[in-house]
């Protein structure tokens, strides 16, 4: 009785429904459409958009545009003249009932240039205080105000159309702006180019992976370097060897930078004769990638920032930098921690033959920076001492004929080295810099 009962409701409600009249369908309408620029150069191409919704169909019609009418949703146009150029587009929705709108672009004649530059050296640097002149070639429109900038440089900015400029700090990365305005217009475009301030930098980022090697910027433990040493005054640390947990990157670096590298020597102590147990060695040649080439003949700067966390020789508590080096060394044994090649034998397996080559160890330049006081005074008594604020050291080196390469006069995959002589206390280093004196 149950079943019978259900399917006479279900004939029921079905007559029901056969007996309703029909709805009429209703269409969701939106009319909308946008334009990529309101003003456009002769010859730049605009964007333009149909985002209304249950189009069925649309026309296009661009004044002196390339295409001039289109039934795409999307369509990018040339203007073929200068002026207001009117758009128009017609929308016809799936219910049969049509939109019509129109919009004006405005189209001026190009302006464009680049910037020209006289008075870089060869690699593309402003050697410091040397004037620098700027100009604009390869104009375009017709410009008739311009606003450089040159930072870090005098002047700072010039409103001239060949601006001299000169730079006396180091600045690896100078961007230079033209901003050029037409007057009849008010069409406005920036050109830009890119110099070196100083002497030009061997020494550079990691641009594939962003470590800055020498600069500590990178905020981590910078596992390319390594360290060699002993202390012979303390047991957990009195076999010759390799400690990466001596080096950390720290916050407050030199000269303003965010980060530096600290050195734990707190541990060294005095020989006998007043000397420091130990000279710490620190060098990053298992890096490649940033190491630079070097070439014969040329001239080069070498330098390093330091300091120490206490410096107080009342107590015994003093560190100095003993010596410092310039090596091209690569041995195929090491591997590159920058890349995680770790389980490779070796590198000569990965690189490429003309960007990696083995190399023996070459001493291209080396300075005694701890040197001992005048005759007579007391052993252990030094005249450069690290004390609590940044110093910094620069030498500069010439590569004689005769140097071992392997490239002819190319020597690849130099480094920078140095040793810490520590008598109980912590040191911090920073920036260090190879850079290429030009003439």
């Amino acid at each position: 009785m149950k079943r019978i009962f259900s399917l006479m409701t279900l004939c029921g409600l079905f007559a029901l429904a056969s007996c309703q009249p029909e709805d009429t369908a209703t269409v969701e309408k939106d009319f909308d459409f946008t334009a990529s620029l309101e003003t456009a150069r002769l010859g730049e191409t605009v964007t333009f958009t149909d985002n209304s919704i249950n189009v069925q169909s649309r026309t296009w019609t661009f004044e002196d545009g390339t295409p001039a009418t289109s039934g795409e949703a999307t369509v990018d146009v040339v203007f073929n003249s200068v002026g207001t150029k009117e758009v128009t587009l017609t929308v016809t929705y799936s219910d049969g009932t049509e939109d019509k709108g129109s919009l004006s672009i405005e189209v001026t004649n190009p302006l464009s240039a680049d910037i020209a530059v006289a008075g870089l050296t060869k690699m593309g640097a402003a050697k410091f205080g040397k004037e620098i002149t700027f100009s604009l070639e390869n104009v375009i429109g017709n410009p008739t105000s311009y606003e450089w900038t040159f930072p870090g440089g005098t002047p700072a900015t010039s409103t001239e159309a060949s601006p001299k400029v000169v730079w006396n700090s180091q600045i690896d990365d100078v961007e230079v702006s033209c901003k050029i305005t037409r007057a009849d217009d008010g069409v406005e475009v920036t050109a830009t180019t890119h110099i070196v301030a100083g002497n030009y930098p061997m020494i550079k980022v990691d641009t594939e992976y962003g470590l800055d090697v020498y600069g500590f910027e990178q905020g981590e433990v910078n596992k390319v370097w390594y360290n060699w040493g002993s202390f012979p005054s303390d047991p957990d640390y009195s076999t010759t060897g390799e400690h990466a947990d001596l080096m950390t990157i720290v916050d407050g670096g030199a000269n303003g930078t965010a980060k530096c590298m600290k050195l734990d020597l707190a541990r060294g102590a005095l020989t006998a004769n007043g000397s420091p147990d130990c000279i710490w060695e620190f060098a990053a040649r298992n890096n490649w990638p940033n190491n630079p080439w070097l070439t014969v003949g040329q001239t080069y700067e070498v330098s390093i920032s330091f300091k120490a966390e206490k410096f107080d020789l009342t107590s015994g508590v003093a560190a100095a930098c003993d010596w410092l080096k310039v090596f091209t060394f690569v041995p195929d044994y090491l591997n590159d921690p920058l890349r995680g090649l770790g389980a490779q034998a070796s590198w000569s397996e990965v690189f490429d033959g003309d960007k990696f080559e083995e190399t023996s160890m070459t001493e291209l330049f080396t300075k005694g920076i701890w040197e001992n006081k005048q005759e007579g005074q007391e052993q252990g008594a030094y005249d450069e001492y690290l004390t609590t604020d940044w110093k910094t050291y620069s030498y500069q080196f010439t590569i004689e004929p005769g140097t071992i390469g392997n490239e002819g006069d190319v020597l690849k995959n130099c480094y920078v080295a140095f040793g810490i002589a520590s008598i109980g206390d912590v040191v911090y280093v920073d920036n260090i810099r190879l850079d290429l004196i030009e003439e």
